[in-house]
């Protein structure tokens, strides 16, 4: 049995018999949901099915009185979106209703770019970002990054830094681990949940990659902790991004863009542009301004294919409007 403050629940139960529960997994037109009195396996309704990305591990819902079905999905107060997989432009949700999202990242295969990418996918859906350094065990480099994000280096093999993690996940809060394949996500998570190492996939020792241990996004509870959402490993990672959210990660590059001539500027040809100034002065990496530029481009088609979605919905719409 948990209570509807262990579940995260935004208030109190509704009056009309409806009853509270969170969704910890998703299965095409059927979730699994804690209510506060056990799981239940509860149908979606087809309305549901694409909601804002779709409906989401860690999303607030209301089920029927007497019927497992899910009758409304509330309102989130933060989500981790991406890119759908294809050529579709529209948002996939990863998690929901997260206080803080972890980005475990190995110390074996430091990545930046990918990193600002998960930055900027978290500052987006407004939730905490903090990166997790696996695998320091292996001897490599290791360079905190508290400069982006708060950062801690942890080892599941050794144990450094778990006692730490632990303590960033405390009663009350739900947190997500993402990442990419082979960083050592699931031995993390494992441990902190007390489950059997066998559990984790086999790792290739020639490149560090590993199989994808973890087949499905899904709700745990932290024993002596909060909630923890683990996901599966990404291949690569498309923010979405339908606004100005690139800025969000890229702090020194807005400090800069603040003083340019125009507003709008694209920082690449433009008459008085104090970002280009700033890197040929030294005072911004030029890699820094190249990753903010590609995913301002990522951006702008995003746009593009959703403005371009939106109009063939509803001149379908009017077609059919039409014929009837």
């Amino acid at each position: 049995m948990v209570t509807l403050e262990e579940l995260g629940f935004p208030g109190p139960a509704p009056d009309d018999g409806r009853r509270p529960a969170r969704v910890a997994s998703v299965h095409a037109v059927r979730v699994d949901v804690w209510t506060t009195a056990g799981p239940v396996q509860a149908s979606l309704r087809s309305r549901f099915l694409r909601i804002d990305g779709g409906v989401a591990v860690g999303d607030f819902v209301l089920l029927g009185a007497t019927e497992d079905v899910v009758e409304e999905v509330l309102p989130r107060r933060t989500v981790f979106l991406r890119q759908a997989a294809g050529d579709r432009s529209e948002p996939q949700a990863i998690a929901a209703n997260v206080d803080r999202v972890f980005v475990v990242t190995s110390a074996e295969d430091w990545n930046l770019r990918r990193l600002e990418r998960y930055l900027v996918a978290i500052a987006t859906g407004g939730a905490e970002a903090q990166i997790v350094l696996s695998k320091s065990d292996l001897g490599a480099d290791v360079e905190t990054t508290d400069a982006l994000a708060p950062s801690l280096v942890t080892s599941a093999k050794t144990g450094a830094g778990l006692d730490e993690l632990r303590a960033r996940i405390p009663r009350g809060m739900t947190v997500a681990f993402v990442g990419s394949s082979g960083v050592g996500k699931s031995a993390l998570v494992n441990v902190l949940l007390g489950r059997d190492a066998q559990l984790e996939g086999a790792v290739r020792a020639h490149d560090g990659r590993g199989r994808h241990t973890t087949t499905r996004r899904e709700l745990f509870a932290v024993p002596g902790g909060g909630l923890l959402i683990d996901t599966p490993g990404m291949r690569e990672l498309k923010p979405w991004l339908p606004g100005g959210e690139v800025d969000d990660a890229f702090d020194d590059v807005a400090s800069h863009a603040a003083r340019c001539r125009y507003r709008d500027c694209a920082h690449e040809s433009e008459p008085g542009c104090a970002v280009r100034e700033a890197v040929a002065a030294g005072d911004l990496a030029p890699e820094r301004l190249e990753a903010w530029r590609k995913l301002a481009r990522e951006r702008s088609t995003q746009v593009d294919k959703s403005k371009q979605r939106t109009a063939t919905l509803a001149l379908r719409k009017r077609l059919r409007e039409k014929g009837n």
